[in-house]
């Protein structure tokens, strides 16, 4: 059984860690939106996706 104290530590430990994950998150999308190749990766995946789609219903 676990006591009060240890159900503190335990989720101010996952709030650290989620906190962590959400600044890694963030540098990750700053470095794609500083990219000038993210535009057109996003673009051609879209394409792709769509002549997927359109080869899939006829």
């Amino acid at each position: 059984m676990m006591t009060q104290f240890q159900r503190k530590r335990i989720k101010e430990e996952i709030e650290k860690q989620n906190a962590a994950v959400d600044a890694g998150a963030d540098r990750f999308l700053d470095k794609l939106r500083a990219s000038k190749w993210t535009g057109a990766i996003l673009l051609a995946v879209a394409a792709v996706m769509v002549i997927v789609v359109l080869w899939n219903l006829f």
